[in-house]
C-alpha cells in the first residue's frame, strides 16, 4: 500500500504522514491505508476545517472491511459513474478509464475529444444542466457512484434521492496548485482500485512542477504580475495565499497584493487596484471565444492603458474557449506554470494556453 506514495521531506520513507495520510499536499483529503487492498478517506470540510464532508471506505476485491466507522462503503473498482466536471471526466480519460464514465453533467463544456466522441455516438449520456439534471436518467444508467463538487451548506438536489454514492469532489477548495493536483490519486483509486500505478499522474505532475519552480527561482528578475480585467467597477484579485497568488509566485514573479493572506479572491475598487498596479510588467487576462486586442482592454476602463503592460506588449490573454485550460491545468499545473515561466522570463518556449493581446 505505502509504495503507491513517493518519498518527501517531511515525511516517513513511504511518504505518508505520521498518521499514515497518503496525501502529502492535500489538505482537504486524507487517505489512512487499512487493511491490506482497504483505505479509510476523509474530505475535510473545506469551510470549517474541523468537520468532515464525507468518509469513504475504499475496497479492494476480497479486502477485509473490519473498521468501525459510518463511512460509505465503495466496492473498488467502480465501473459506471456519473460525472459532473469536465475537468474530471478528463482526468479519467487520461488515466486511461472513459469506458467508466456512463453520464456527464453540462455537455456543452467538454472539450476531451475522447470524451466528445462518446457523448456523440451515444456512449456516454447528457444527463442534462449539473443545476438540474435529469434524475430519470441518472437511474436509468445504474451508476456506481456520481461525482460531484460540493458546495457550502448546500445539498446536491435530485441526487440526493438517486441511492448512489455521491463522490464529494473537493480538490477545487485546495489553495496550493500541487494540493489540488494531488487528488488525482483519489480518483485513480475509484475507478482502478487501491494499487501503486494510482499516484502517477500526480508524481509526474509533481516533478515537473518543482523543476520549472527551481528554474523561475534561479532568474534574477522578478517582474510585477497582475491578473484579470475590472467589472463594474471591482476588480477580484486573487489573495496572496490563492491558488493564483501561489502560483505567480512559484513562477518567479511578484505580486502586489501577495501581502493579503486570503486563500480566495479580494473584491477591490477599480481605483486602489490601479494604483497598486500601475507600473505591473505583466498582465494576464481570459477571455471566452474571440481574439483579444488592446482596444478590448482599453474598452473595459479609460485607465487601463496607463498600466505598464499596456504600452509595453506585457499583456496576455487565454481564450478559454479554444484551449482546454480550465480542463487540463487543475491535474497538470505544471502545464500552466510552464506558460507562467515563458511569459514572464522571456525563455522563448511556446505557449499552450496563453497569448500576446494583438495590437
Amino acid at each position: 500500500m505505502a509504495a503507491m506514495i513517493s518519498g518527501c521531506s517531511g515525511k516517513g520513507a513511504t511518504g505518508e504522514t505520521s498518521d499514515g495520510n497518503i496525501f502529502e499536499e492535500a489538505v482537504f483529503i486524507k487517505g489512512i491505508p487499512q487493511a491490506e487492498g482497504a483505505m479509510a478517506v476523509t474530505v475535510v470540510n473545506p469551510w470549517d476545517s474541523t468537520g468532515v464532508l464525507a468518509r469513504y471506505m475504499l475496497l479492494n476485491p476480497g479486502a477485509a472491511d473490519s473498521a468501525a466507522t459510518q463511512a460509505i462503503r465503495l466496492a473498488l473498482p467502480l465501473k459506471r459513474l456519473v460525472v459532473y466536471s469536465a475537468v474530471h471526466a478528463a482526468l479519467l480519460a487520461e488515466l486511461g478509464y472513459a469506458d467508466a464514465i456512463v453520464g456527464v453533467a453540462d455537455a456543452g463544456y467538454i472539450k476531451t475529444p475522447e470524451i466528445a466522441a462518446r457523448l456523440a455516438d451515444g456512449r456516454i449520456a447528457d444527463i442534462g444542466s449539473s443545476m438540474e439534471p435529469s434524475l430519470e436518467k441518472i437511474i436509468s444508467l445504474h451508476p456506481d457512484g456520481i461525482l460531484i463538487s460540493p458546495f457550502q451548506n448546500a445539498g446536491h438536489g435530485v441526487v440526493d434521492k438517486a441511492g448512489v454514492p455521491v463522490i464529494e469532489c473537493a480538490d477545487y477548495m485546495e489553495t496550493t496548485p500541487l494540493g489540488r493536483a494531488e487528488w488525482s490519486k483519489f480518483y485513480a483509486m475509484l475507478v482502478e482500485g487501491i494499487a501503486p500505478s494510482n499516484s502517477r499522474v500526480f508524481d509526474g505532475s509533481r516533478l515537473r512542477y518543482e523543476e520549472l519552480k527551481r528554474k523561475a527561482a534561479a532568474y534574477d528578475d522578478h517582474p510585477k504580475v497582475i491578473t484579470e480585467l475590472q467589472n463594474g467597477g471591482t476588480w477580484m484579485m486573487p489573495g496572496g495565499a490563492s491558488y493564483a497568488g501561489r502560483m505567480i509566485a512559484d513562477a518567479g514573479a511578484t505580486y502586489p497584493f501577495a501581502g493579503n493572506t486570503s486563500p480566495g479572491s479580494i473584491p477591490m475598487n477599480y481605483e486602489k487596484a490601479f494604483m497598486a498596479s500601475q507600473d505591473a510588467d505583466f498582465w494576464l487576462v481570459k477571455s471566452f471565444g474571440e481574439a483579444m486586442t488592446l482596444n478590448d482592454i482599453a474598452r473595459n476602463h479609460p485607465l487601463n492603458k496607463r498600466i505598464w503592460a499596456y504600452a509595453n506588449n506585457g499583456i496576455y490573454y487565454a481564450n478559454t474557449a479554444t484551449t482546454n485550460l480550465f480542463e487540463e491545468t487543475p491535474f497538470h499545473p505544471e502545464l500552466l506554470l510552464a506558460d507562467y515561466v515563458a511569459i514572464f522570463h522571456h525563455t522563448g518556449d511556446s505557449l499552450r494556453y496563453y497569448a500576446p493581446v494583438a495590437p
